[in-house]
């Protein structure tokens, strides 16, 4: 009715993207820069039922109403213009008939085409001229391309819940759950095996870190013993996990030498699952048609690039700046190895 674009948070992807013809996608640090930049230019946010918690993405000027059906949210974020306490829903059924339809102006037009742009470019960041590097957004495009529509999805916190909010597309019938407000590590494996147990009948997906795989190799019994067919699939990184490193700046380089983790598809065969690895792209098409059509529990190792970076929509010269100047100050005072875990957190996951 307001013709205005429509911004949402990382737990409102399955509901908003499907058929939501103004939407520009996600906020936050997590989202796209159409969605911030919508945001950030308005002159009324509309904050409909949502906790959002990324104050620096909140816009600067514009007046914000919130709406929320718990009144202790209101304005914990940000300052607000007005608090509404209630049921969204029945607020925007009595509202719409007060509101005058509105044509379509330059804020939307500006939102909608920049949404597109970065639509195609997380197509473009999923090609693979090198079969020997895999980018973990191209296997994440094939996993979109294959799974079916009406696939339940979970990830780990980190990167692998980057690329599903960013690379998995939601049609109205798949589902997504991620940590998120718990903030845990290895979230994906369990729930997975719960969602499973409670729908038999849906494909359940785990999209899992190297690291999150490791910390609940035992689990895997639980899948054959069982015979819960759910498809894990290992973003194999190598990069989380048991490193030692020397206090000084010399050792900061053997930091980042490549992690043995195990064969993943080998250890998922020899407890009586289906496991499968992929070292190039070029096999990647059909191992992942392959896993997914395992009638049982499945498990795809991939080894994908270490060094992939993990993009805000916007970076500050600000940030930059300041994440410089900390690195300068541990190297003089003997804190090398914050510095590598700082880059390894902020950078290369």
């Amino acid at each position: 009715r307001l013709a205005a674009p429509v911004a949402h948070t990382t737990r409102a992807k399955e509901f908003i993207e499907p058929d939501m013809p103004n939407n520009v996608g996600m906020t936050g640090i997590l989202g796209n820069r159409a969605g911030m930049e919508a945001m950030g230019d308005c002159d009324l946010l509309l904050c409909l039922g949502s906790d959002f918690a990324y104050t620096q993405f909140y816009p600067g000027k514009a007046k914000i109403v919130q709406l929320d059906i718990d009144p202790t949210r209101l304005g914990r974020r940000a300052p607000i213009d007005l608090g509404l306490a209630g049921d969204v829903g029945d607020t925007i059924d009595a509202l719409l008939p007060r509101l005058v339809p509105r044509e379509p102006g330059k804020h939307l037009d500006r939102a909608l085409k920049a949404y597109a742009e970065d639509l195609k470019g997380y197509l473009d960041s999923a090609e693979e001229p090198d079969p020997s590097l895999i980018h973990p957004q191209h296997l994440t495009e094939l996993l979109d391309r294959f799974a079916a529509k009406d696939a339940i999805f979970t990830a780990d916190g980190g990167s692998p819940m980057v690329w599903l909010l960013r690379h998995l597309s939601a049609n109205g019938e798949r589902r997504f759950l991620t940590s998120l407000l718990h903030g845990t590590m290895a979230n994906a494996y369990p729930q997975a095996l719960g969602i499973q147990e409670s729908y038999p009948e849906r494909q359940v997906i785990a999209m899992c870190g190297d690291g999150g795989m490791t910390m609940l190799m035992g689990d895997l019994l639980t899948l054959v013993q069982e015979k819960l067919p759910v498809k894990l699939l290992v973003y194999n990184n190598a990069s989380l996990g048991f490193v030692e490193m020397e206090q000084r700046v010399e050792g900061m380089l053997d930091a980042f030498t490549e992690l043995h983790n195990p064969d993943f598809g080998a250890m998922a065969r020899a407890i009586g699952m289906e496991g499968m690895r992929v070292d190039s792209a070029t096999e990647l098409d059909g191992a992942v048609r392959d896993w997914l059509a395992v009638p049982g529990p499945a498990l795809l190792d991939v080894k994908v690039n270490r060094m992939e970076l993990v993009m805000p929509p916007k970076i500050e010269p600000a940030q930059v700046g300041s994440t410089a100047l900390f690195g300068v100050k541990a190297v003089l005072n003997g804190r090398a190895d914050e510095v590598v875990s700082l880059m390894r957190d902020n950078f290369l996951r």
